[in-house]
């Protein structure tokens, strides 16, 4: 039979130093337990944002397929000039003239997805604006970009860049041309599509060449907190990579970097 004082500290409960255990293993548990959760929270962006960028990737290619297996230029009406007798609108594929930016976002791989005829032969309208507020919501948001940058309210920074460095057809070499690569590159030239990248996560502009590299390094880590981007490729899959898994030797010299950056062999 239990005595009165020990009846006492029965209905006293929890000590001080027992309930200062309790909660250092609380917390103990909880630290062991957000990152987990954190790393989850961002397999599942990235899983999500993958297949977005694989969609975009798609619809790219297909437009490809419609204009003699030519991928789109980053930028209308491009590096090149219509011939002599020739309008831009008879030279140029078709694209959509939203706003002022020309990029590829807003103009063509955006419009072959969401400006479409429908069965009354009607176009569909976007009030295209500076800051890409058409992007919101749409396939060509990086999600995890906007939760982590709340801030900011230029959607093209919350979305993906084009691949500028792929190689552009040689008969851009005879032509009146200020920069060859803001043209259109033809598919078959491009034979090591599983390896050359197209599409890639880019917080700061939507078309790259192997000289902003760092622009993607810088993605790494605001957008991905030093994880992988995502990038989509000529053949239309989607990897993560890491920043050692980006060539970062000159694709002019470099085999595996020229493969990547312009889809085709050194010279």
């Amino acid at each position: 039979m239990k005595n009165p004082v020990e009846n006492r500290l029965l209905r006293a409960g929890m000590t001080l130093v027992e309930l200062l255990v309790v909660i250092a293993i609380i917390v103990v548990l909880i630290s062991l337990l957000v990152p987990g959760l954190n790393k989850a929270k961002e397999v599942a962006e990235a899983a999500k944002n993958s297949a977005n960028l694989k969609q975009i990737a798609t619809a790219t290619i297909n437009w490809a397929a419609d204009n003699n297996s030519r991928l789109p230029s980053p930028q209308y009406p491009g590096g090149m000039e219509p011939p002599s007798g020739t309008s831009p609108e008879d030279f140029f594929p078709t694209h959509y003239n939203l706003g002022e930016s020309g990029l590829w976002l807003d103009g063509v791989v955006f419009g072959e997805m969401y400006l479409k005829e429908n069965k009354d032969g009607e176009v569909g309208s976007y009030n295209v604006t500076d800051d890409g507020e058409h992007l919101k919501g749409t396939l060509f948001e990086s999600t995890i970009s906007v939760k982590n940058n709340p801030l900011e309210k230029d959607w093209h920074k919350h979305s993906y860049a084009m691949n500028a460095n792929l190689q552009y057809d040689r008969i851009y070499e005879q032509v009146d041309s200020s920069d060859p690569y803001l043209t259109e590159k033809t598919l078959a030239n491009l034979v090591f599509a599983p390896r050359a990248m197209l599409y890639i996560d880019c917080i700061e502009s939507n078309v790259v060449k192997f000289e902003d590299r760092k622009l993607i390094i810088d993605t790494i880590e605001d957008r991905w907190k030093g994880g992988k981007v995502i990038a989509a490729y000529l053949d239309g899959h989607v990897e993560r990579l890491s920043e050692k898994e980006i060539p970062s030797d000159d694709p002019e010299t470099d085999r595996d970097s020229s493969r990547f950056w312009r889809g085709v062999d050194p010279k």
